[in-house]
C-alpha cells in the first residue's frame, strides 16, 4: 500500500486563487471520498522554497529574491522560538488480534526544532543502514527484498522516488507491531506555531492556513475571543520515521488542510464519510474496553487499526473509492472532508502545517458531531449559534432577557443584613475596580463561547471547574472600566 488512488489536482495559478471554486472541484471530483491531493503551482507562494530550506537546515536558495529572503527570516525566527514536545508512539497488541494494536502515548522532553530534526536524521541513517544489511542479506540468499516486489508496480514511475516509497511502507507495516527489534518512534505533532504567521492573508493566493480568509469560522471565534490551535490557527508538526497518526476525524467534523512544507513524504489512508459508523462499529468490536470507557474513544489517537486489516473486514468497504490512499510529497497539500476517518505514517523527517477550517456546507454535517466528554481540550461548536451569527451577526450574539413567568413583576429582595462594626466594607466603597456585573451593558448579557479555556473548564462542559472565570466574550464593561 505505497500508491495515490485519491483524487489529484494540478490547478494553474488562476484556479488555485479561487479557493472556493476549487474546494468545489475537489468535493465534486473526489465523489465522495475522504481525501484528495492538491499540487499547487509555480509561484502560489514566493517565499515557500526559502521557507522549506531553513526548515530542513539547508542553505537558502540562490540568488533569492527580496520577498523570499523575507520569508525565510520570518521562519528562522519563528523556529528559533518554538520548542517541539514530541510524544513516543510505544504500541502494543495485547488482544493478539493482527492489525490491531494498543498505542501509548508517552510524552518526551522539550527540544528545539534544530534538535528533534537532528535527532530524526540520526534516525533515518540508522533505518537506512539496516535496509541496505537487509537487502544484502537477501540479495546473497537469492531473493528479492521485502518491498520490491509487485507492489512497485503499481506506484506511477514518473515520480523518482517510487521504489524507495514503496519499501519504506512495506517496512513500515512490517515492523509497526511491538517487539520487532526497533525503537519507538517519536511524533513531533501539534505544536501552537504557524510558518504563515505574520504572512498578510493574501500571501498564498488565499491559502495562508495561519489566517484563511476562506473559513466562515474564524470571524465567528475571533468575535467570541476564543482561541483554538489548530482551528482558528495554524499548527506545525514535524515527523520521523515510521512516526504515525491513528484512525481519527476532525474534531467538530470540520475540513482540514495539511501542507507539506518539505521533507519525506508521507502516507495517507482514508474511508468515504458514508462508512464512517460501520467503522465505528468495527474499531469498538477491538476494542471494547475503550469503547466502554469513552464512545468517542478514537479522538484519544491510542488504538490503531491497520488499512489491511479495515480493507479485509466483511461489510465495510462496498464500492471502489471507500478506502483510497496518497502519497503527499513536499508541496503538496492534502484536505481531508467532514466526517472522514483517516490515519498515515511519516516516511522520514519533514515538516508540515495544518488547520481546521469550515465552508457554507460545513454546518450541517457539524450539527451531527459528537465529542469525547473525558479530555478537556476538545473541542466544541456551538454550530446552531454559528449559522444564527451567519444570519444576523453580531446581534446573534447578545443575550436578550425575558420576564419572568407570573406578570413580570420583580419580587422583593431579603433585607439586607447589618454590617458588624470593624468588619471589611465592599470593595467598591473603599475605592476599589467593582466585582460584580452591571448586567446590562453587551458582555453581561452575551452567551458563553463554548469553546475558551474558562468554558472548558465549566463543569457543565466536561472540565474541571478550577479557574472558575466567566467566557473570554461575557466581559462587563462596568468592571473593565472599575466603575
Amino acid at each position: 500500500m505505497s500508491r495515490t488512488t485519491c483524487v489529484t489536482l494540478r490547478p494553474t495559478l488562476e484556479e488555485f486563487r479561487d479557493f472556493d471554486g476549487l474546494l468545489e472541484r475537489a468535493e465534486r471530483e473526489s465523489n465522495g471520498r475522504g481525501i484528495v491531493k492538491i499540487t499547487p503551482p509555480d509561484g502560489w507562494f514566493e517565499g515557500a522554497a526559502a521557507v522549506a530550506a531553513e526548515l530542513m537546515g539547508a542553505p537558502r536558495p540562490e540568488h533569492a529574491t527580496a520577498a523570499e529572503a523575507a520569508a525565510a527570516d520570518r521562519a528562522a525566527q519563528r523556529l528559533a522560538r518554538t520548542d517541539v514536545r514530541p510524544m513516543r508512539q510505544c504500541v502494543s497488541n495485547p488482544t493478539g488480534a493482527k492489525g490491531a494494536f494498543d498505542v501509548a502515548l508517552i510524552p518526551q522532553p522539550k527540544t528545539s526544532v534544530a534538535g528533534f530534526r537532528a535527532w530524526a536524521r540520526r534516525r533515518e541513517a540508522d533505518d537506512a543502514r539496516r535496509a541496505a544489511e537487509q537487502r544484502a542479506r537477501f540479495e546473497r540468499r537469492g531473493v528479492r527484498a521485502r518491498g520490491r516486489g509487485d507492489d512497485d508496480a503499481a506506484v506511477p514511475d514518473d515520480f523518482p522516488d517510487a521504489a524507495d516509497v514503496a519499501r519504506r511502507a512495506a517496512d513500515f507495516w512490517r515492523t509497526i507491531g511491538p517487539n520487532e527489534g526497533q525503537p519507538a518512534p517519536e511524533y513531533g505533532a501539534d505544536v501552537d506555531a504557524s510558518i504563515f504567521a505574520g504572512e498578510d492573508e493574501s500571501a498564498g493566493s488565499g491559502w495562508n492556513l495561519h489566517g484563511m480568509p476562506s473559513c466562515r469560522l474564524r470571524p465567528f471565534l475571533a468575535r467570541l475571543g476564543a482561541s483554538m490551535p489548530g482551528v482558528n490557527r495554524g499548527m506545525l508538526y514535524f515527523g520521523a520515521p515510521r512516526a504515525f497518526f491513528a484512525w481519527h476525524v476532525e474534531d467538530a467534523n470540520l475540513y482540514s488542510i495539511n501542507y507539506l512544507h518539505c521533507g519525506a513524504p508521507k502516507s495517507w489512508y482514508a474511508l468515504s464519510p458514508e462508512r464512517s459508523r460501520v467503522f465505528e462499529r468495527l474499531a469498538g468490536d477491538h476494542f471494547p474496553e475503550a469503547q466502554s470507557q469513552c464512545r468517542d474513544f478514537l479522538r484519544h489517537k491510542n488504538t490503531f487499526l491497520t488499512p489491511q486489516l479495515v480493507a479485509a473486514a466483511s461489510g465495510l468497504l462496498q464500492y471502489e473509492g471507500d478506502m483510497v490512499e496518497c502519497v503527499q510529497r513536499a508541496g503538496d497539500m492534502v484536505i481531508t472532508f467532514p466526517d472522514a476517518y483517516h490515519c498515515g505514517f511519516n516516511h522520514g523527517f519533514n515538516a508540515a502545517e495544518s488547520t481546521n477550517f469550515a465552508t457554507d456546507r460545513w454546518a450541517a454535517v457539524g450539527r451531527k458531531a459528537t465529542s469525547c466528554e473525558c479530555q478537556p481540550d476538545t473541542v466544541r461548536i456551538d454550530v446552531a449559534r454559528f449559522e444564527d451569527w451567519q444570519r444576523r451577526g453580531d446581534e446573534a450574539l447578545v443575550v436578550v432577557e425575558e420576564p419572568e413567568e407570573g406578570g413580570g413583576e420583580t419580587p422583593p429582595r431579603s433585607p439586607k443584613r447589618p454590617r458588624v462594626e470593624g468588619t471589611p466594607r465592599r470593595a467598591a466603597a473603599q475605592g476599589q475596580p467593582r466585582r460584580h456585573r452591571c448586567k446590562e451593558c453587551a458582555g453581561c448579557r452575551a452567551l458563553d463561547c463554548g469553546a475558551c479555556k474558562y468554558c472548558l473548564d465549566k463543569t457543565k462542559n466536561g472540565g474541571p471547574n478550577k479557574l472558575k472565570k466567566p467566557c473570554v466574550g461575557r466581559v462587563c464593561t462596568a468592571i473593565a472600566a472599575g466603575a
